[in-house]
């Protein structure tokens, strides 16, 4: 993949980001609406096993009781039947008013202000507290009416815990989607810790309550105590100890999983992961930090991504990413360095407004990046109307030379078709170098350091008094065998700066070209 899809791909990913929370607010906008509408439905359950528990309770402990006492349960359990039924319907019209207080922004569509969102976090609390309003009420009400005070108020106090526990467990689990849509954008609760208590719940429901109603039962019937109510007691106890604690471990691993698949995305380079967090405790955190964690990675992918477009490589980026700084002693090798320049740049600047002339050099630009990076070089910098490009540097290249007398052959021809009103100058040279980042801690760049480079600079400027616009030197077209052969000898070049002469070419005429072509093949022939 080079540069460009790769670019596209980044830019396709972000988009998909913010295409994924779109959707994923509008999903749980709906899931939100269904919420409340099921809140009523939960509540009439969770006190429908209450029901069940009760009956359970005085039908495993007392199974012996008289027929008078029989009588009296079953019209302690009709009546409370009727008692429950009618605190449901009382306290409906109540829980009714709470969520329709707590959740007005999401029938309106419009986000939660902080006290509605505090107040849909303690929705759950405030739903189940009214059942136990309502449970521990019974229990005190008929244990007043009967006599056997101590079998009725146990029995109705114990199946009151175990309904407030499984409701408030199951409104818990219900409100999710409201509670994802609310911290859609919001901070999670301080100190919140959800983990514990809902483990701590669990293991009431499904053990300490059976446990408690065992240790109870020689208090307050001790004939009713024997091997097969013990038995079934402790059947009943451990099937439902191990349902309560799987749905509380489900309730954690299910979160867990699904950041763990999120992680598995993120090692695989996907950075439009976005977890929902739907949790007020540990797990809405650990969500948190995943998030968190996906954007720092999109913010260094986009860094990435813009130092690649100001230095032009992808390598270079990552070189400075894990921690290139400025050196007193960089890399030594051996490169190809061509410099380009315009023409009578300085005259057109002057007579031409900037805005024409920040237009020429854009399309003079566009045409030495595209010219070298297709033979896969590097511009190195912009100086100006001109440009310093590598060939070698970074990254190794065995053919630097060939590459960099194909680019100096291109330019200038691509610049005379297009619409650039100058010519470029092109100067090409080959030798060692240092190069390495150069600067301070505060600011540095990449670049190599060397005569090679003075040289290439030289050659530049004379090369606008040639007809092809290109120098060479000879150094280039000595480590060019399968290019210099189409390279001809220019003569010898006194260089500013420099005691000797250089030995430098252009580009041969198309029939010597031609005539090498030819020969070139029949020899491979």
């Amino acid at each position: 993949m080079d540069e460009t899809e790769d670019q596209q791909r980044r830019r396709l990913g972000s988009r998909l980001v913010q295409r994924r929370r779109r959707q994923f607010s509008g999903t749980n906008l709906i899931r939100a609406r269904s919420t409340v509408r099921g809140v009523a439905l939960l509540q009439m359950a969770a006190n429908g096993l209450g029901v069940v528990v009760v009956v359970l309770y005085f039908a495993l402990l007392f199974p012996d009781a008289s027929s008078n006492e029989l009588n009296s349960v079953d019209l302690n359990l009709t009546v409370f039947g009727a008692y429950l039924a009618a605190m449901i319907l009382l306290a409906l019209p109540l829980n009714a008013l709470l969520l329709r207080r707590a959740v007005v922004w999401v029938r309106n569509g419009t986000p939660p202000t902080e006290r509605q969102r505090r107040f849909l976090f303690s929705l759950p609390t405030f739903e189940t507290l009214t059942a136990l309003v309502s449970w521990f009420g019974a229990a005190l009400l008929f244990a007043l009416v009967n006599r056997d005070i101590q079998r009725i108020s146990v029995g109705i106090a114990l199946a009151g815990v175990v309904t407030c526990t499984l409701l408030y467990l199951l409104l818990e689990g219900h409100f999710r989607p409201l509670f994802a849509l609310a911290l859609a954008h919001a901070d999670l609760p301080a100190d919140r810790r959800d983990v514990f208590p809902r483990l701590m719940l669990s293991w009431l429901l499904g053990s300490a309550v059976p446990l408690i109603a065992i240790g109870l039962s020689p208090l307050i019937s001790p004939e009713s105590l024997d091997a097969t109510r013990l038995t079934w007691l402790a059947l009943v106890g451990a099937l439902a100890g191990g349902l309560v604690m799987a749905v509380a471990a489900v309730s954690v691993s299910r979160p867990l999983n699904r950041i763990r698949g999120a992680l598995r995305q993120i090692e695989l380079g996907d950075t439009s992961v976005h977890v929902p967090i739907d949790d007020l405790g540990e797990l809405g955190r650990l969500a948190e930090g995943v998030n968190d964690l996906v954007a720092g990675i999109r913010e260094r992918e986009t860094l990435r991504e813009l130092f690649e477009r100001q230095v032009g490589m992808a390598g270079l980026a990552d070189l400075a990413l894990e921690g290139g700084e400025p050196t007193r002693r960089g890399e030594r090798r051996t490169v190809t360095v061509l410099f380009v320049d315009l023409q009578g740049y300085t005259r057109f600047a002057e007579r031409h407004p900037p805005e024409e002339v920040v237009e020429m050099l854009n399309r003079f630009f566009r045409i030495v990046v595209a010219v070298v990076n297709r033979e896969g070089g590097w511009i190195n910098k912009f100086e100006g109307d001109a440009a310093l490009c590598l060939f070698g540097a970074p990254q190794d290249q065995d053919d630097h030379a060939e590459r960099a007398l194909r680019a100096a052959e291109a330019i200038p021809r691509e610049v005379q078709r297009s619409d650039v009103t100058l010519n470029a100058g092109v100067g090409v040279s080959t030798g060692e170098v240092i190069a390495g980042f150069v600067g301070t801690s505060e600011r540095f760049e990449y670049t190599v350091i060397g005569d090679v480079v003075n040289l290439a600079s030289r050659l530049c400027d004379a090369a606008k008094d040639e007809r092809s616009g290109v120098l060479a030197a000879e150094a280039t077209i000595t480590a060019a065998p399968s290019t210099g052969p189409t390279w001809e000898y220019a003569g010898r070049l006194s260089v500013k700066g420099r005691r000797e002469r250089a030995e430098v070419y252009r580009p041969g005429s198309e029939r010597r070209r031609s005539r090498w072509r030819s020969g070139s093949r029949g020899s491979r022939a």
